[in-house]
């Protein structure tokens, strides 16, 4: 039987594929136990709805072992040196973008440049949706700039809940509201109980430091490599109502006409770009090969 939540979400899906591509956020934290499945599993939802997605990796450099989303920027990532050999992989990419996305912002730890959406949206568009998981400074400016909702996971520990915390001072305090989830990774209700604790917690400093009133969603996922579960692909539902497209990002914040990009921008577009090209990548690897 279909799940319900996904099943409401039956407009939501008449919308893809789209021409233009969407971006969407996941906060980057450290905690690699919790988020990495946590991507994994949101990526799988989102394919199961028929999206092709691009996940830009903000801690991953590019290199010329491993290119990403500078080449495409530059246009020296093509089809003609292999970059279209995805072998089992269709519809998905893990790009390292370190220094793509420092290319498409002002110096200094600025926000995103005027073009940087029209930039972002012809290098990626054989893509439906590209998933920016970054730290949460860099992810508030260009979710602020965008105008997307990015997602917030937090593990139902202390360390877990100040970092969530902490995260969550540095997305309120530039205006975004991030959509916050307590991840739960076993089951049994020591586990249950501990998460409940940690989602009231966030949500009382939330409420008392920030002047944020916060709705914590619990998800439980799993670190072994299983198949998105019910309440992931329902955080992945929250995730598409939460991006933005990126044509149209350009002008709602800045009012004017996007900026052209050199034609090797448009000459070297692969259709489907690979999976292994980031660090990042190989750990969805690993979960992919653990069923």
């Amino acid at each position: 039987m279909l799940d319900a939540a996904l099943d409401q979400g039956a407009g939501l899906r008449l919308q893809t594929p789209q021409s233009t591509p969407r971006i969407a956020g996941l906060v980057a934290q450290g905690d690699t136990d919790t988020e990495l499945p946590l991507l994994w599993q949101l990526c799988d939802a989102l394919q199961t709805l028929g999206y092709q997605v691009a996940v830009l990796d903000a801690h991953s450099a590019e290199s010329a072992d491993a290119p990403g989303l500078c080449e495409l920027l530059e246009g020296s990532l093509g089809m003609e040196d292999g970059a279209a050999q995805a072998d089992d992989w269709t519809g998905m990419a893990v790009l390292p973008a370190a220094a793509g996305l420092a290319r498409l912002v002002a110096p200094h730890g600025g926000d995103p440049l005027p073009a940087a959406p029209a930039r972002l949206a012809r290098v990626l568009r054989p893509y439906d949706m590209v998933l920016l998981y970054a730290a949460a400074p860099l992810l508030a400016r260009w979710a602020r700039y965008c105008g997307m909702t990015p997602v917030l996971a937090a593990a139902p520990r202390q360390s877990g809940v100040l970092a969530a915390y902490q995260s969550l001072k540095a997305l309120v305090d530039a205006g975004v509201v991030p959509t916050v989830a307590s991840v739960v990774t076993r089951a049994g209700v020591a586990t249950a109980g501990t998460a409940q604790a940690a989602r009231e917690n966030l949500a009382r400093c939330a409420d008392a430091w920030l002047g944020c009133r916060l709705d914590v969603l619990r998800v439980r996922t799993s670190i072994d490599g299983e198949r998105a579960s019910g309440d992931v692909q329902r955080l992945a539902l929250r995730l598409i109502e939460g991006a933005a497209t990126l044509s149209h990002a350009n002008a709602s914040s800045y009012g004017q006409r996007s900026v052209a990009t050199p034609a090797a921008d448009e000459e070297a577009l692969p259709a489907v770009l690979p999976i292994r090209r980031s660090p990042l990548a190989r750990a969805f690897d690993r979960s992919a090969r653990s069923h």
